[in-house]
C-alpha cells in the first residue's frame, strides 16, 4: 500500500514538473511534484531511499545510517490555537532532525519560512529545565522546482555567520542550524556523473524516464524509486488522486493570478488564503485524508478539519 494511504500516520521533502505534462498522458509522474515525492520517500519501508538521498546531498557531514520518521507537526502550538505541519521530519541515528520540504512556486520568503521552522524545531526539541546545549542539531533541505536565488549554482548552504570587521574575516559561528536550498532548474543533467551519487538522485528527480541504465546500476536505491515511481504511474486510482490535487493547484494559482492582476493588495491575500481552502475542498470531496491535504495546502490540520 503506497504511503498516500497511510491514513494512520502522518506522512513526510522539491514540487512542480520537469518532465513536462507526461504525468497527465500516461508517463511516469514527475518524482519532483511533492504528491509524489512523499509517496516516494514518505513511506516507513522506502526509509533507505531517504537515507541514500540525504548521504548524497550531505556528502559526509553527517554520514546517516539510519533514520526515524517524525510527526510534521510542531509538537507546541501557536497562541491562535493552529499548529504549523512541515512536508517531512525525521531524526538521525546521531540525533540531527531534518526537515525537508518541496517547493513548486513560491509562497513567501523561503529563507525566513527556513529560520522560522529551524528555531521552532530547536523549541519542540527542548524541554523545561533543558540547557541550551541540550539542542539538537537541525537541518534543513529545499527542493525549489524554481529559481530561488540569483546565485549561480544549484546548490547553496547557510549557517550562522560572523560577518568580517576591520579585525576579523568572515567566519563560521555555528553549524548548530543547516539550510539548504537546491534549485532544480540550474541542474544542467548533460553535467550528471555516473560516479557522482547527488547528480544522479537529480538525474531520476528532473528526468526518469530518460536516466541512464548506468546510473540505476551504480545507486541501486535510485533504481528502487525508479521501479516503485512505475508501480505508481501505473496505478489509475494514484493518477486520478494526483489529477485531482494539480486541477485544484491550477485553479487556485489562476483565482491567486486574477486578483493579483486586478491590483488589490488586500484581495491577493484574501483570494490565496481561499485558493487554499478551495483546494482542500477539492482534496477532501476525492477522499484525500486531511493530513495529506494539510501538506499541499499549507492550511493547519485544524483549518483542514473545519473545512471537512
Amino acid at each position: 500500500m503506497l504511503a498516500f494511504y497511510q491514513k494512520s500516520r502522518c506522512i513526510m521533502v522539491v514540487d512542480g514538473g520537469v518532465n513536462g505534462d507526461s504525468d497527465m498522458e500516461g508517463g511516469l509522474l514527475k518524482p519532483s511534484c511533492d504528491f509524489v515525492f512523499w509517496n516516494l520517500f514518505g513511506a516507513e519501508k522506502h526509509k533507505k531511499l531517504l537515507v541514500c538521498l540525504l548521504n548524497a546531498i550531505l556528502k559526509g557531514h553527517p554520514t546517516i545510517k539510519s533514520i526515524t520518521l517524525l510527526d510534521p507537526q510542531h509538537k507546541k502550538q501557536r497562541k491562535d490555537g493552529k499548529s504549523t505541519t512541515l512536508d517531512i521530519k525525521a531524526k538521525t541515528d546521531d540525533g540531527t532532525i531534518l526537515d525537508i520540504e518541496i517547493q513548486c512556486e513560491r509562497d513567501g520568503n523561503l529563507v525566513n519560512r527556513g529560520i522560522y521552522h529551524e528555531t521552532r524545531i530547536m523549541k519542540d526539541g527542548l524541554d523545561a529545565g533543558d540547557s541550551y546545549d541540550s539542542c539538537p542539531d537541525v537541518i534543513s533541505i529545499w527542493f525549489t522546482d524554481y529559481h530561488e536565488t540569483e546565485r549561480k549554482h544549484h546548490t547553496h548552504e547557510a549557517v550562522f555567520m560572523f560577518k568580517s570587521n576591520p579585525f576579523d574575516d568572515v567566519e563560521i559561528a555555528s553549524e548548530k542550524i543547516r539550510t539548504f536550498i537546491i534549485e532544480l532548474p540550474k541542474i544542467d543533467l548533460k553535467e550528471a556523473s555516473v560516479n557522482d551519487v547527488f547528480s544522479v538522485w537529480m538525474y531520476f528527480l528532473k528526468n526518469p524516464e530518460l536516466i541512464p541504465g548506468e546510473f540505476l546500476e551504480k545507486v541501486p536505491e535510485v533504481n528502487e524509486a525508479l521501479e516503485e515511481l512505475k508501480v505508481m504511474s501505473a496505478d489509475k486510482d494514484v493518477r486520478r488522486e494526483y489529477a485531482n490535487y494539480r486541477r485544484a493547484q491550477d485553479d487556485r494559482i489562476n483565482r491567486e493570478t486574477n486578483v493579483k492582476a486586478a491590483g488589490k493588495a488586500e484581495g491577493l491575500a484574501e483570494g490565496k488564503a481561499e485558493g487554499k481552502k478551495e483546494t482542500a475542498r477539492s482534496m477532501l470531496a476525492e477522499g484525500i485524508s486531511p493530513e495529506v491535504v494539510t501538506r499541499c495546502t499549507k492550511l493547519s490540520i485544524e483549518e483542514v478539519l473545519a473545512l471537512q
